[in-house]
């Protein structure tokens, strides 16, 4: 009894442990038991800067907030920052120094610690910053005439390898213009380095050449390191503005921003605080919010949970402190939640330790007149759970969780949309709606519904009315899987509207649930219409640097130190449906107007804030259109911004009056090594073809000029990247860059797990390693299983393109010591043990019965 109490209060301490009441949370909610002074670090709060492999963060923030207010007043809301240090991604170049600024990753610095620079060099002490734009160690094959593109109009290009195959030339291009040159040989680093501000001699650009390779038919060369900062440095001093924070001190060790005025947390707004940073408040009566970084720019964000460590030894994951997990913040609804029942034995989660629960819960829709559904999270994906009653004109109430079906909820929004007449707006799954025709009244507006371009449905919807399409989800019939709500039709002798206010769609391709279903690492133990519960099947290795598929979108991601560190997190990209697209003519003339149009599945959006470099021009119309007249000849870049969109950027080049430029187009699309391209060449102002043109490919001139229909044809020979160059005088020249592939099987490798993570010597251990083939065709490769770095076993696995296999190995170690295993590009570790002697029956027993009497002589 006395153990059941022990184990009872050890268990109590770590849930208290988990949360203290001045952080340890996302979500700052006056009904839960928060300080008022409260404090977001990298290790609770996911938009941080944070170093699993060495533990430390840069960015801290922390409020302090007054009871009954929604104010925060002046210096109440306090920033920090410091540089730390942190390894290339390309491991023999050492380590540089980052810094978190505004939930953004900027170089600070090098140190003594990166090869390939001789002194320190500190932009943090000159008062500066430069955004990180690679750093990678991904291998890259460029042949003579290719490039390699960097970011910010940079490229290296791979001029030429002599005919030893022991150096190449490389030049380096910045929008088009040489900028530098070298001639380097294998296993050697080119650098370029500039001024950055005040900074002298920065290594901007670093590119490892792992090889050099001269051959009869073809010349490559191999990277197998990255690494770029911005040219487009931030200056930080005392007393400079970002958003609501002030400066208040900047140093080499670090900054410090303060609030200069009081900030309100209005409910339903999302706040500006600094740069990406803000606040997003709850729409409700009690103050609940939480920091929030925007993602409005296309690409793949991480987000993580609280991590676990020595410290705070977080053994519970909720919304609240894993914003992976499905939240509706403005309802304070959450569903799903991750625990560890057992904790961890070494660096293992012994089986059906970890269990996660979601149950569902109403939650009303963004269109307001359509009131509630029921939805339910599931492994960090919003699923559609079913209908209440007297829901978009549907009486009954639908469950399609009570038939152990979930659909995911693939949109619903309120954004305002308009539509003209024979448009369409593109929905998910390869639906589309169709505005066919609006009655002569202008009163109300025929529907038509496709999908994959088949006519599906149509209907007649009035002004304020919804259109609603039901179908069968498994076994629950007449679900609305589709509704759009019409708030406007209009009618007019030039055009006829229709604007739309409401759009909510479920995905008709569900998931079907059953007890003892897997996935990833985890089971199916109970399904109803109460929830879903699942258990980790097996044992699970938290093996250093490894990262765990654990289920669905969730992972574990394990620190690569001695340490044990490791935080849930899933990965996702801005959804493509949101994207805006920016529609302009092919080239802009200086004085002239030039109508920009704005789209977002494929139907015009207005309210959207159009920048030229930057700065606002204008936002669009009804229509989606805006009318800009260029002043300056150049080439510029275009950038559309709206809440809740995906913003969009677009490259215009404008030309001064009676200037034509050479319009250069490529075909086919996709090219392939072996295929003859046909380049057409038009001018800007008729788009009409141009004969003699000089037409470069990779900076070579291909034999002859275009013809009089304006192209000329060319067999690619080698993959890369290549510009494209055409150039006649009287023109401004043309140039674009094409993608060359090959056919090939490419395979890659994830998931790599080594149980268990401790072991006696001479016990074995499980590796086993997800093998993929992404080319685009079948092939055969050699899984090699590295211990200590010495090939120890193999595994010749044939896979089609797109197919994926788990290769298992099982590999013994008799003498004690922490071995390291390598799989591809994925590493992990376990630990060995000395062997415990075999102790015989009567040797236990002895050794029992000496406990025993210990045991009474205590208690006499």
């Amino acid at each position: 009894m006395l153990c059941i109490f022990l184990v009872l209060g050890l268990l109590c301490e770590t849930a208290a442990a988990q949360v203290s009441g001045s952080e340890g949370n996302r979500i700052w909610d006056e009904n839960s038991d928060q300080n008022l002074t409260y404090t977001w670090t990298p290790q609770t709060y996911s938009g941080f800067y944070y170093d699993l492999d060495t533990g430390e963060g840069s960015e801290t923030m922390t409020v302090q907030l007054t009871s009954g207010s929604r104010s925060i007043d002046r210096n109440g809301l306090q920033y920090e920052t410091r540089p730390i240090n942190t390894q290339f991604e390309f491991g023999n170049w050492g380590s540089y120094q980052v810094i978190g600024f505004m939930a953004e990753r900027y170089f600070a610095g090098y140190t003594e610690n990166s090869s390939f620079i001789k002194d320190d060099v500190s932009v943090i002490s000159d008062g500066q910053l430069s955004k990180i734009l690679i750093d990678s160690n991904d291998k890259k094959s460029l042949y003579t005439g290719s490039s390699l593109i960097l970011e910010e109009g940079y490229s290296l290009n791979i001029v030429e390898v002599d005919v030893n195959g022991n150096t190449v030339w490389v030049q380096l291009e910045k929008d088009g213009n040489v900028i530098d040159d070298g001639f380097l040989s294998a296993n050697n680093d080119y650098v370029y380095k500039t001024q950055l501000g005040d900074t002298e001699d920065v290594p901007l650009i670093a590119v490892h050449l792992a090889q050099v390779f001269s051959g009869t038919e073809t010349n490559a060369v191999f990277v197998d390191g990255i690494f770029q900062i911005s040219d487009k440095y931030v200056q930080i001093e005392n007393g400079d503005r970002f958003g609501k924070m002030e400066i208040s001190s900047t140093s080499s060790s670090g900054i410090a921003m303060k609030n200069r005025d009081s900030i309100t947390l209005s409910k339903g707004n999302t706040i500006d605080i600094m740069g990406k940073l803000g606040f997003v408040v709850a729409d409700a009566s009690e103050l609940r919010f939480a920091p929030i970084v925007e993602t409005s720019e296309p690409g793949t964000y991480e987000l993580r949970g609280t991590v676990y460590d020595e410290a705070s030894n977080t053994t519970v994951w909720t919304p609240f402190n894993f914003e992976g997990f499905y939240y509706n913040i403005d309802e304070n609804i959450s569903t799903e939640s991750l625990t560890l029942k057992g904790g961890i034995n070494g660096r293992s989660i012994n089986d059906e330790d970890l269990v996660y629960s979601s149950t569902p819960a109403l939650v009303k829709f963004e269109h307001g007149g359509w009131g509630s559904y029921e939805v339910v999270g599931f492994m960090a994906d919003k699923y559609f759970a079913g209908y209440p009653d007297n829901t978009l004109g549907n009486s009954k109430s639908v469950s399609v969780l009570s038939d152990d079906i979930l659909a995911k909820v693939l949109i619903d929004d309120d954004n305002k949309k308009s539509m003209f007449t024979g448009s369409s707006m593109a929905l998910e799954n390869g639906y589309s709606l169709k505005a066919s025709e609006v009655d002569v009244n202008g009163e109300r507006v025929l529907f038509e519904l496709y999908k994959d371009g088949k006519l599906l449905d149509s209907g007649i919807v009035a002004q304020n009315g919804d259109y609603v399409y039901e179908a069968n989800i498994g076994g629950a019939e007449d679900v609305p899987m589709i509704a759009v709500h019409v708030s406007t039709v209009f009618r007019s002798q030039e055009t006829d509207a229709v604007f739309i206010e409401g759009v909510f769609q479920i995905s008709d391709d569900y998931l079907e649930l059953s007890q003892g279903d897997s996935f990833g690492r985890m089971e199916v133990s109970t399904i109803s219409s109460s929830g879903i519960i699942m258990k980790n099947k097996d044992s699970i290795s938290l093996s250093k640097g490894n990262t765990i598929d654990l289920m669905g979108n969730v992972k574990f991601k394990v620190a690569d130190s001695s340490t044990l560190r490791f935080y849930p997190f899933v990965e996702f990209e801005s959804a493509a449906q949101d994207q805006l697209e920016i529609e302009i003519p092919e080239v802009f003339v200086v004085g002239q107007p030039a109508e920009i149009r704005v789209t977002a599945r494929n139907i015009s959006v207005s309210d959207v804030d159009i920048l030229f470099e930057g700065k606002s021009i204008g936002t669009t119309g009804d229509g989606g259109n805006l009318t800009y007249t260029p002043v300056q000849a150049g080439s510029f870049t275009l950038s559309a911004n709206k809440a809740g969109y995906i913003s969009g950027t677009k490259d215009v080049d404008i030309v001064g009056a009676g200037v034509m430029k050479l319009l250069l187009s490529v075909s086919p699309k996709t090219v392939r090594v072996g295929d003859q391209i046909s380049m057409k060449v038009a001018d800007s102002v008729g788009n009409k073809p141009v004969s003699g043109v000089d037409v470069y490919f990779g900076g070579q001139k291909i034999e002859g000029q275009t013809g009089a229909n304006g192209s000329v044809s060319y067999w690619v020979t080698s993959p890369g990247t290549y510009t494209v160059n055409a150039t006649k005088a009287g023109y401004e020249e043309g140039k674009t860059v094409i993608e060359v592939s090959e056919d090939k099987a490419n395979f890659e490798y994830s998931d790599l797990s080594i149980e268990p993570a401790s072991v006696k010597g001479g016990d074995a251990v499980a590796i086993k390693v997800n093998v993929a083939n992404t080319g685009n065709i079948a092939g055969e490769t050699k899984v090699e299983l590295l211990i200590n770095n010495e090939s120890v076993d193999s595994n010749t696995t044939s896979l089609e393109a797109g197919a994926s296999t788990v290769v298992e190995f099982s590999h013994t170690e008799k003498t004690a010591g922490t071995y390291t295993v390598g799989v591809g590009d994925l590493s992990g570790s376990y630990d060995v043990t000395k062997s415990t002697p075999f102790l015989g029956g009567t040797a236990t027993l002895g050794i029992l019965a000496m406990a025993f009497i210990l045991l009474r002589k205590r208690r006499d």
